[in-house]
This record gives structure tokens, C-alpha cells and sequence, in this order.
């Protein structure tokens, strides 16, 4: 499996960018969204292999970013890999790059960036997160960056919520809901969920359904359509703690709905599916909540653990609701059963153990409820406090049935406690008044849809009477433009055949250009051919042999120049020359000309350059002069050429050999000799930098510009 993983990650890190033809920090940024993908999914069986193929995927991506010299996409893929190192339990090695991105962030001054540093390092290390939520908040508050500082106190309010400190959090979140107002923000259906969560979890239903409420009408009033179902889920869970099933069923069908159309995580959409269950139960709607399971099953049928585990425990609501005890009982065991051996998590041990005892106390089997109410108790989580009052109370019936008195008395102490803590005699009175006042502002809300329709509808009329004249003006215009484009569109004709006539004329006149310059070429390249048969006859009667080498090397350098009119006549491009072509076919002359192909390896390292005739000649002259001195003086066995396009438009060509160098004290400027003259000419001709260079060999480097052509 993990061979899979690795194998899917270099396909995609290799072909995906070679076939799409993207830019590097592209393909960096596509390492990171696929990292982050394996990181997403948190209820799969092999979150540990998922999570190590995530870290091996940003490594490659700091790779990466670290040979491009992109020092923004390293960082922050640092960042991504701290955080995959604390997904994956890793939380000191985590922490230790995080923080040494947030110090990267700090030396370059980049305030913001390292904020948002700190603020990951709250977000995922499970110690001294009050310091690093503080140092992101403070740090956003000198950016006078308000809508994240509100995202880093939204984030706090979370952290403290989670560790019981209800009021604390309150604090902050009604801060950042002013933050928000400040900036402008109507984005504010988070905080209100969030508010809602914590006034529920504190028992404060009335404060509970009002911002649950403004957080769904504020989602729906800014589109916002990627968490709505998480805040009508919110909404039916307030619903669910009132006792009110109806609503709650109403608003637990949207977020299943929702959450099935969103493909879901299925652990998540089985959950959901069995909070509405619960309600339908409640209802008296048994055979529906078993209809809703079996067509949600056949849609996304449950596969791992942790999916078969609600699944179970969802049948056995339903099976216990039908009063079909004995396949409810074989459910809510068999849900205990798959959740063992799997990180399931406090909560829903809890719940599921608490089911259980729950079933056998309504069947009159006090031990086995109390064996199971008392893991539920192991487990016990403090969130939702009408749980843990429930649990108390089953104890207590659990422990008064079978004679432990003294247990019974502490458990009937803390069912007390809770339900004071909870329940008070305003609930009732205060739910009815709150939930007066959302239908009066229900009912004043449509009254003023029903004008604003009418005062649309006033408008529609009149934009319908002012449409009529428009149209008739239009046409009138129309037809008066209609004569004009026609008149136009003669005209235009008549000039589109005098044009295709003059472009078949000068088409024949460019062709005959070409041919007569392709002809010119020939000729040129003849007669240079013409003159080294009568440079080659004439070394024939000389007998010197100073004499005969300089016949030899002239008639190398017509043969580099007669060379250049030879590819310019070969070509289709009669105005350029590639230089690839042109210098692999002057190496080959050379090498038959002074027999060297079996003592002398040439490395010819030449880009596909595309030279004009101007710069062609000196080139090659200059590059047959070097190839010649290095093989007559320097005794090489390896001689290396190099023609590059660098930067802004410079060409460097490099001709180097292995031999024994340059005397001490060498200085080309103050040659005198027909080569060395020769080379600085063509050089002064090209307006180029040449340099000899004496290292290991003899290296003749030249370096001018040349626009492409």
C-alpha cells in the first residue's frame, strides 16, 4: 500500500508537470494541494501511511523549491511539513520547524506571513498554545490586519471552549464579532456559530437558538453554501437539546441532504443520519428512520470500522424503536464491537456504552446496564452536559436496582447537580418568548418581502414602457446603420480584390527574390570551392613548407566561410544560419583535413542558434583559427566547444583544449602573428569581448551580443 502512495506521488510530481508544461512554482504549489489531500482525511484507516506520504511530498516540494531559489514556496513548504509531522503525533519534530519558519519570517520582517506561523503552531501543537495564540494576535495587531486577527481570536475562542473556559471564550468571540464590524465584514455567520456552541454547551438554549439562528440567516444572506451544514446542523442540534423534534428533524434533513450532495466524509454523513434518526424515533417514526438507514446504506454503503460502527448503531435505534428488541440489542453490540481496537474517540465510546445501558435498563437488566454505563463513564466527555445529566440518572436507577445504595445517593447528588446547573424554572418561559419573537420577525421579514415584491414589480412595469420606446428607437436606428454597413460592406469588397490582386504580384516578386538570393548563395559557395581547387594546385608546385601550411590554412578558412553559403542555400531561412549544424560540419573538416579523429576527442556542447550571415563568417573563422592553433601547437587529446545564448542577449562561444597551455607571460594583445590578428579583427568585427585564458590548457572565449533574428 505505501509502495502505491509513493508511486502515485512521483507520477504525479514527474509526468503530471512534463505533460501539462507548467511553470516550477506551479508544480510546487500542486506538491501542496496533494499533500494537504492526504492530511484531509482524517477518518481513514491508513491516516498514519497517508500522513508520512504527506511529509515525503512537502520534502520533495522543499526540494524543489530550495534548487529554484524560491524561498517563499520553501517556507511555507516547511510549514506544511511541521504541520504533517504533528498530524502524524510528531509534535516536537512539528513544533521545531514551525518555529523555525516563524523565525525566517521574522529576520525577513514579513509580519503577516509569520503570524500566520505562530498561529499553525497554536492550531496543531498540543502545549503553550495561549503563547503562540497571543504572539499571532499581537503580530496581526501591529498589521492592523483586523479580519485576521479576528481569525486568530475566532480560532483562540475554539481552543478555549474545548478546555471548559465557556466565559472566556464568550469574551473573545463577541471581540472578534466587533473586529469584524469594524473592517466592514458581513461574514459573520462563523462567529455566530461559535457563539451558539458555547451558550449550548453551557445549557443557555434561549442564547443558543438566537445566534444559531442569525448564523444560518447570515450564511444565507452571503451565499455562503461551503459550511451551511455546518451551522443547520448546529441549528438542529439546539432544536434536539430544547426537545423540539420537529424542528430539529427539519433542520437535520437539510444537513444530511446537504452533506450526501457534497459527497461527504461518511463517517460524518452516518452521524448526521443518526441524530435525525433519533428524532424521527422520538416522533414515532420508526419505520422511517429504518427506511432512511437501508436507502442511505444502499447509496454509500459503510466499509471501514469506524463506518460500520455508527451504521450498527444507527440500526439499533431504529430496530429499538420498532420494538424489534432482540435485532436492536445484536446492533448496539455489534457498534461496541467495531469501535474496539480504533481511535473512535471519547465521545462516541460514551455514547454508543451509554446506548447499551440505556437498552438493557429498559429491559430490567440492571448489571449488564450498569457494566456498560460505567465504560460510558470511563469515557465520559463534558460537552454536552444533557448527556452526562442522563448518564447520572441511569446509574442512579442502575444502583437502586440492585442494592447499591451509597452509589445511587452520589449518582442521584450529581444528576441533581447537573439539572439545576441546566434546567431553571425561566426555561420554558424564555424559549416561548424567544421563539414568539423569531416568528414576529419571521412574519415582519415576509411583510417586508411583500412590499419590496410590490415596489418590483412597480418598477418592472415602468421598465417595460421605457423597453417599448427604446425598441422602436433602436429599430429606426438599426435600419439606418443596416444601409450604412451595407454600403460599407461594397466598399470593402471592391478594395478586398484590389489587395488579393497586388499580394499575387508581390507573392511572385518575393519568390523570385528568394530564388535569385538562393542562386547568389550557390555561386558564391562555387567559386569559393573554384578557389581552393586553385589553392590546392598550387601547393602542389610550392616546396616550402611554411608556403605550403599557409595554403593549407587558407584554404581551411574559405572552406569555414565557403561552408556558411552552403547551409544559406540548403535552408529555407536564407537570411540565418543554425550554428549547431554549421560548427558539427566545420569539425568534421577540420578532423579529416589534419587526420586527427583517433588521437583528438571533440565535446561539442552547441545550442540550436540561428546567426545571420554577419556573424556567421567571423565565427566560424574565428572558431577554424582556434581548432587549428590548439591542434598545431597546444598538442591536446580532448578539445571542448561551447556556443551558448546566456543573458540579455549574449552569445559566448568557448573553444578549450587539454594541452600544454601558454607560456608564461603570454599576452594575446601583443601578438603579432597572421592568427592572433586575424581573431582580434573578427572579434573588433562582431563587437566582441575576446579572452584567452591559460588554465589546465588553453581556453579562447569570445562573447558579443546577437538579438535573435
Amino acid at each position: 500500500m505505501r509502495r502505491y502512495f509513493l508511486y502515485t506521488f512521483f507520477l504525479l510530481t514527474t509526468l503530471v508537470p512534463a505533460y501539462a508544461q507548467v511553470k516550477d512554482s506551479t508544480r510546487i504549489i500542486a506538491l501542496h494541494q496533494l499533500g494537504k489531500s492526504y492530511l484531509a482525511q482524517n477518518f481513514s484507516p491508513i491516516k498514519q501511511l497517508l500522513v508520512d506520504t504527506a511529509i515525503e511530498i512537502f520534502d520533495h516540494a522543499i526540494r524543489l523549491s530550495d534548487t529554484l531559489q524560491l524561498e517563499d514556496l520553501k517556507n511555507k513548504s516547511m510549514v506544511l511539513k511541521g504541520i504533517a509531522y504533528c498530524a502524524g503525533g510528531k509534535e516536537v519534530e512539528g513544533e521545531k520547524i514551525l518555529q523555525e519558519a516563524a523565525d525566517i519570517y521574522h529576520r525577513k520582517g514579513d509580519l503577516d506571513m509569520e503570524a500566520d506561523t505562530w498561529l499553525k503552531l497554536a492550531k496543531n501543537v498540543n502545549r503553550q498554545q495561549e503563547l503562540f495564540f497571543a504572539k499571532a494576535i499581537s503580530l496581526y495587531e501591529q498589521t492592523h490586519n483586523m479580519e485576521k486577527e479576528a481569525a486568530a481570536r475566532l480560532h483562540h475562542a475554539d481552543y478555549l471552549y474545548r478546555a471548559n473556559r465557556y466565559s472566556q471564550s464568550e469574551k473573545e468571540l463577541l471581540r472578534t464579532l466587533d473586529l469584524l464590524h469594524q473592517a466592514g465584514s458581513r461574514q459573520l455567520a462563523n462567529v455566530y456559530y461559535f457563539l451558539s456552541l458555547n451558550n449550548r454547551y453551557l445549557g443557555s438554549y434561549e442564547k443558543a437558538l438566537s445566534y444559531a439562528t442569525k448564523c444560518v440567516d447570515n450564511a444565507v444572506d452571503n451565499h455562503d453554501t461551503l459550511r451551511m451544514e455546518v451551522y443547520s446542523g448546529e441549528l438542529a442540534l439546539v432544536y434536539d437539546e430544547m426537545d423540539r423534534a420537529e424542528e430539529s428533524c427539519q433542520w437535520y434533513r437539510k444537513t444530511l441532504a446537504t452533506r450526501i450532495a457534497h459527497q461527504g466524509d461518511p463517517v460524518v454523513i452516518f452521524r448526521t443520519a443518526g441524530l435525525l434518526i433519533r428524532q424521527l424515533v422520538k416522533l414515532q417514526k420508526s419505520r422511517a428512520a429504518l427506511a432512511l438507514m437501508d436507502s442511505l446504506i444502499a447509496k454509500i454503503p459503510a466499509k471501514s470500522r469506524y463506518e460500520k460502527g455508527i451504521a450498527a448503531q444507527n440500526y439499533a435505534y431504529c430496530f429499538d424503536g420498532l420494538k424489534r428488541y432482540p435485532e436492536a440489542e445484536q446492533n448496539f453490540l455489534a457498534a461496541i464491537a467495531w469501535f474496539k481496537g480504533i481511535d473512535a474517540g471519547a465521545e462516541l465510546i460514551s455514547i454508543v456504552n451509554m446506548d447499551a445501558g440505556r437498552f438493557y435498563l429498559q429491559h430490567g437488566q440492571f448489571a449488564r446496564a450498569h457494566r456498560y454505563l460505567d465504560t460510558a463513564l470511563e469515557y465520559r466527555f463534558d460537552d454536552r452536559l444533557v448527556d452526562q445529566k442522563e448518564l447520572y440518572h441511569m446509574l442512579f436507577t442502575a444502583d437502586s436496582a440492585i442494592g447499591n445504595y451509597a452509589a445511587a445517593i452520589k449518582n442521584l447528588e450529581q444528576f441533581q447537580f447537573l439539572n439545576d446547573s441546566i434546567y431553571t424554572e425561566r426555561k420554558s418561559k424564555q424559549i416561548e418568548e424567544l421563539t414568539i419573537q423569531y416568528e414576529t420577525g419571521k412574519k415582519e421579514q415576509s411583510i417586508r418581502l411583500l412590499e419590496k415584491e410590490k415596489r418590483i414589480q412597480q418598477a418592472v412595469l415602468t421598465k417595460e414602457q421605457n423597453t417599448k420606446r427604446w425598441i422602436i428607437g433602436v429599430s429606426l436606428l438599426l435600419i439606418v446603420i443596416i444601409g450604412l454597413l451595407v454600403n460599407r460592406a461594397r466598399l470593402k469588397q471592391r478594395a478586398q480584390l484590389l489587395i488579393e490582386k497586388k499580394n499575387i504580384s508581390l507573392q511572385h516578386l518575393v519568390e523570385e527574390k528568394e530564388w535569385l538570393v538562393r542562386e547568389i548563395h550557390h555561386r558564391v559557395k562555387n567559386n569559393f570551392h573554384i578557389v581552393m581547387g586553385l589553392l590546392h594546385t598550387q601547393a602542389a608546385y610550392l616546396q616550402g613548407k611554411e608556403a605550403i601550411e599557409a595554403i593549407t590554412e587558407s584554404r581551411q578558412r574559405i572552406q569555414a566561410m565557403s561552408l556558411v553559403h552552403q547551409k544559406l542555400y540548403q535552408s529555407d531561412n536564407l537570411s540565418a544560419i543554425n550554428m549547431a549544424d554549421y560548427i558539427h560540419e566545420l569539425i568534421d573538416y577540420l578532423k579529416d583535413s589534419f587526420h586527427t579523429s583517433t588521437r583528438i576527442q571533440y565535446k561539442l556542447d552547441i545550442e540550436a542558434v540561428q546567426l545571420d550571415v554577419s556573424h556567421c563568417v567571423p565565427l566560424g573563422l574565428i572558431l577554424n583559427e582556434a581548432v587549428t592553433n590548439a591542434i598545431k601547437h597546444a598538442f591536446p587529446t580532448v578539445i571542448t566547444i561551447v556556443l551558448k545564448r546566456t543573458y540579455h542577449e549574449h552569445i559566448v562561444l568557448s573553444i578549450k583544449d587539454n594541452g600544454i597551455g601558454l607560456p608564461p607571460g603570454f599576452e594575446h594583445r601583443e601578438q603579432a602573428s597572421m592568427g592572433m590578428k586575424l581573431m582580434r579583427g573578427l572579434g573588433d568585427d562582431l563587437e566582441a569581448c575576446l579572452m584567452i585564458n591559460s588554465d589546465e590548457g588553453t581556453e579562447i572565449l569570445i562573447d558579443f551580443i546577437c538579438e535573435k533574428p
